[in-house]
């Protein structure tokens, strides 16, 4: 996904005639919600068209055909609303991704990224009964990961068959060796204290996964330097705190954050917090390990770029007044390189909810001075970048709403 592109059909993007959601945390059902199901229904197509362009090749081995096959067919026959479930985690999108790689004689690497779409049909309480015999290309990378598990599934031996069977409410694991798995399928997480040979528990917090372990986020993760094991741990910890404190000071903030927000990356501690919500990777925070009251802040933070990121797939909210000014872009109050207009808009957006998340802070809890030195210098730098952005913006419709919502918002600080 591309700041300010606008994609999705003409059909969601002639139906998105509001923001609702968008500048602060809302309740569920608003514009920002149907939009995330919208995406999730739009990968699920893309890996349609994806299977459908592959079956049409005849480059897949027996297995892996009828594995294809068996995709397809549950993508034709489920119901919508299924397959919204089904295709909301991150690694949804980087399975479905427009950009796959199509390079001459790179076929298994090919076939292995339109099949990877089959862990999203595996342990979702939506999905009809099914059953998967799983190839072992699937594997030949080392252990698959299961995003409605959040758990890696393994099959190291290529002559051993695995299949899969979703029944009653049931998922079922068969190994062609004798190992077997069954576990209820109620969409509840797996025990902390759970073992089994092939089939490892990752790490949550607050109930999101916790994904530093997994092979596809890896390239995008190693820029920021993603925290060593002992680190991730501590991370969770204080993570779960961080949620437990917005919940009690914004309860609406928390409960938008836990339907948007699908997974955390634990990144290495430095001397300033960090923090990082990729538009490729999206519902996923990259986050350092902070006190409890500065990850509150990077929550919040990230989690308005996270709903921002959800509307660009739609619309791109802004664009410069004059091009040849935002290449130049514009200062920024909280960066000492300059910024291009969308760097702004969410400069403002962000900074807005940083803002009303101190305000709460030092409410409820009474303490002055930090929170509020805190939320004074958040506040002078909003004023002034949405100074900027009023002027050099020219919003679409949609973007104008928002906006508007911003001049208002700013004059209340």
């Amino acid at each position: 996904m591309t700041s300010g592109a606008s994609v999705g059909t003409a059909f969601e993007r002639d139906m998105l005639t509001d923001c609702d959601g968008l500048c602060y945390p809302s309740a569920p059902g608003s514009t920002v919600d149907l939009l995330l199901g919208y995406s999730a229904l739009a990968r699920a197509e893309r890996l349609r068209e994806h299977l459908l362009s592959e079956i049409d090749k005849n480059r897949m081995d027996k297995s892996e055909l009828q594995l294809a096959n068996r995709i397809r067919a549950i993508l034709d026959n489920v119901p919508r609303d299924c397959l919204s479930c089904l295709f909301s985690t991150p690694l949804a999108e980087i399975d479905t991704a427009p950009n796959i790689d199509q390079r001459e004689g790179d076929c298994t690497s090919v076939n292995k990224r339109f099949l990877l779409g089959v862990r999203h049909m595996i342990h979702h309480p939506a999905l009809p009964d099914a059953t998967f015999v799983l190839p072992p290309s699937l594997f030949f990378g080392g252990p698959l990961y299961l995003p409605h598990l959040n758990a890696m599934l393994r099959n190291d031996e290529p002559a051993v068959t695995l299949a899969v069977v979703e029944s009653e409410g049931k998922t079922r694991f068969v190994w062609s060796d004798g190992l077997s798995l069954t576990l209820i399928n109620d969409g509840s997480k797996l025990p902390e204290d759970f073992k089994h040979p092939r089939l490892r528990a990752l790490p949550h917090a607050g109930g999101i996964p916790v994904l530093n372990e997994i092979a596809e986020i890896a390239p995008t993760l190693s820029a920021f330097e993603p925290a060593a094991q002992e680190e991730i741990a501590i991370g969770v910890q204080r993570v779960e705190a961080a949620l437990k404190l917005l919940k009690r000071i914004w309860p609406l903030a928390f409960h938008a954050l836990s339907r948007h927000i699908k997974a955390f990356c634990i990144l290495r501690h430095r001397s300033y917090s960090r923090s990082h919500s990729p538009p490729e990777l999206p519902g996923t925070v990259f986050l350092s390990v902070e006190d409890v009251e500065c990850l509150g802040d990077l929550l919040c933070h990230e989690s308005s770029h996270v709903r921002m990121n959800i509307f660009r797939w739609y619309d791109s909210i802004v664009v410069a007044r004059n091009p040849e000014a935002d290449a130049a872009s514009f200062v920024s109050p909280w960066r000492s390189d300059l910024r291009p207009i969308q760097g702004l808009l969410d400069g403002v957006h962000a900074f807005l909810n940083v803002c009303r998340y101190y305000r709460r802070l030092e409410d409820q809890f009474q303490t002055g001075e930090t929170f509020r030195t805190i939320y004074e210098r958040q506040r002078k730098n909003v004023i002034q970048a949405n100074v900027i952005l009023q002027q050099h913006a020219k919003p679409t419709t949609i973007g104008a709403i928002l906006l508007n919502q911003f001049a208002l918002e700013v004059a209340q600080l």
